[in-house]
């Protein structure tokens, strides 16, 4: 005698039914999102349907029969793996790529390809220039005012050049932390969208049914969440947009909610350092750049000068803190290097780093910030190259009226005519604590008070008079042109730039960080930041190149498949027919049993 129900056999096929109608919704699902940016690819879960329990009058010939198929949820098609790889590798795209974004821009400041075209650099054409003017000058024009008012002319060229590179140095780097600033406010608005979808989706999970530690252990997980895939699929996106500015580590744990239930709880945490916490369920923190005393005014903060970040203390978006004693009460300032990756730690490193002029603090901080080169970096050799420049003509052209043989009265009118050509004050003369920025032909000079003079050896002097029976006043020899001689020389000639020239004696390593010419060393200055720009751009495509083949690996888990979908649809209507033909075979077989058994022919 059967166990089972006459009528289980409608259960079945009505189950059936129901449950290919519902898969076949799915795939409609899928194939209308199939251009949705962040989708992930849905599936029906379904397990068979067990009745339990044990029948009195069962016999050991009776043979049971499942009681046919119910469906669980809706999951989606993801692999954990490959989304924490792929947020690995696009977190180093991001820091590369922003590194790169820098590098270029400072490739378009020191372009020395187009000299003579305004849109290009022309400092080394202009040191041309002003080598050619005086070798004319030092052919036989030597001591008059044309000339040297055409070398002046050159040299005012030349600063001016110095100006505009200064300049934009120092625009990139205000458009650079303006860029910073406004990065921070886009991972603060990521951080808040993560966490108010941290609480949508924790509230669907609790409506559409949260489960129990013995239900998890069943493996009864397609219920969770089914009603919030589409949130968490912008949950996701978000995930993977954050990763591009630092490197982080997302994990998933269960949360209790009361009565031996739990949902899930998304907790995000920075990789580096002691793993400062980012988003705790549904607290999140914000970033900010830390405020360090002003030193003009004690009263009052400003922005770290290093742009060293700050993580707040975390809270939900009414803004209650998360409880006291959980991590992520108290704010985090975070060390040089805890972002470890990502752009925002690109963009802080471009704006910071200064190569060989790095301090023993800053090496003290990361190890290897000697060998980056970042904006700062740029500004002090290009302020180098104009002090070195400045102090070579400045000192040719100097004689001092307190040291002998200069101190003789005879001498007083060729020594007025000689000074500094280069002062760091507009329309002065001072020689001191000349930069690219603030490098200005001086005021005598300018004026022709002080020009370029011939020589600096008193054997070359002769009596201006020779009528004057004391000699009274004595100039340079017509022929003599030693001094302009000295400078050409200069022009071609190779120095040592020394760090501690530039910054304070607290420099990591203080001495010769390059010997050669004017020239040399602008070339040095291209070489180097064409070096950087290459090494970055390799890395750049060997990340980009890993974060796309793991993009490409998670799409052909997570996205959806025209071709899968279509033999999903042929599968899907197959069952779908299959279970009314046996809801109709069973009807038949039952009105065979009701009408046509049991009836005596007359």
């Amino acid at each position: 005698m059967s166990t089972i129900s006459t009528f289980s056999g409608f259960t079945m096929a009505r189950l059936g039914i129901m449950a290919s109608q519902k898969a076949l919704e799915v795939t409609g699902n899928n194939i209308s999102n199939i251009n949705t940016p962040g989708y992930t690819r849905q599936k029906l879960d379904q397990r068979a349907l067990y009745i339990g329990g044990a029948d009195r009058y069962a016999s050991q010939f009776d043979v049971r029969v499942g009681s046919g198929t119910l469906t669980t949820g809706v999951s989606q098609l993801r692999d954990p793996y490959l989304d924490i790889r792929y947020r690995n590798e696009i977190s180093n795209v991001g820091f590369y790529d922003g590194k790169l974004s820098v590098l270029e821009s400072l490739s378009q400041i020191f372009d020395e390809v187009g000299k003579g075209n305004e849109d290009s650099g022309v400092i080394e054409a202009q040191f041309n220039d002003l080598l050619e003017q005086l070798q004319n000058m030092n052919t036989e024009h030597a001591g008059t005012d044309e000339y040297d008012s055409m070398v002046r002319e050159t040299a005012e060229s030349l600063v001016g050049w110095f100006h505009t590179y200064a300049e934009k140095l120092e625009k990139l780097q205000a458009n650079t932390e303006n860029e910073l600033r406004e990065d921070i406010s886009r991972v603060n608005n990521i951080l808040n969208g993560i966490r108010d979808l941290n609480e949508q989706i924790k509230k669907a999970e609790i409506s559409s049914g949260a489960l129990s530690q013995a239900e998890k252990k069943d493996g009864q997980i397609g219920e969770r969440g089914s009603q919030a895939l589409e949130l968490r699929d912008e949950r996701n996106k978000l995930i993977d947009e954050l990763a591009k500015y630092m490197d982080i580590d997302v994990k998933y744990s269960d949360e209790p909610i009361g009565s031996g239930m739990y949902v899930e709880k998304l907790t995000i945490t920075l990789t580096g350092g002691d793993k400062p916490v980012l988003i705790d369920g549904i607290y999140g923190a914000q970033m900010s750049i830390q405020q360090v005393p002003d030193p003009n005014d004690p009263t009052k903060t400003m922005e770290d000068p290093a742009f060293k970040l700050r993580i707040s203390a975390l809270e939900d978006r009414r803004g209650e803190k998360i409880p006291s004693g959980r991590k992520g009460s108290t704010p985090v300032d975070l060390g040089e290097m805890e972002l470890l990756s990502g752009s925002l730690q690109a963009t802080r490193e471009m704006l910071t780093r200064n190569g060989e002029f790095a301090t023993n603090a800053e090496v003290a901080a990361d190890a290897l910030t000697g060998t980056k080169r970042g904006i700062p970096y740029y500004r002090k050799v290009l302020d180098a190259l104009a002090q070195k420049f400045a102090k070579v003509f400045n000192d040719a052209n100097t004689l001092d009226n307190t040291t002998p043989p200069w101190d003789d009265p005879k001498y007083a009118d060729y020594v007025a005519q000689s000074g500094c050509l280069f002062s760091s004050v507009a329309d002065g003369d001072n020689p001191a604590d000349i930069t690219a920025k603030n490098i200005f032909i001086s005021s005598k000079w300018a004026h022709g008070t002080v020009q370029i003079i011939q020589t600096r050896d008193p054997d070359e002097m002769k009596p201006l008079d020779p009528a004057d029976p004391n000699n009274s006043q004595w100039g340079p020899l017509s022929s003599v042109n030693s001094n302009i001689a000295h400078l050409i020389s200069a022009m071609q000639s190779d120095f040592k730039y020394r760090v501690d020239d530039v910054v304070a004696n607290d420099a990591k390593s203080p001495g010769v960080y390059y010997e050669g010419s004017f020239q040399g060393m602008l070339t040095y200055i291209n070489q180097n930041l064409a070096q950087d720009t290459k090494a970055t751009t390799e890395k750049l495509a060997d990340y980009s190149i890993a974060a796309n083949d793991l993009a490409v690996a998670r799409d052909s888990v997570s996205g959806v498949d025209l071709n899968e979908e279509a033999m999903n649809m042929i599968q899907f209507q197959k069952s779908y027919s299959a279970a009314c033909r046996l809801l109709t075979t069973l009807d038949e077989a039952l009105d065979k049993l009701i009408n046509g058994t049991g009836i005596v022919g007359r």
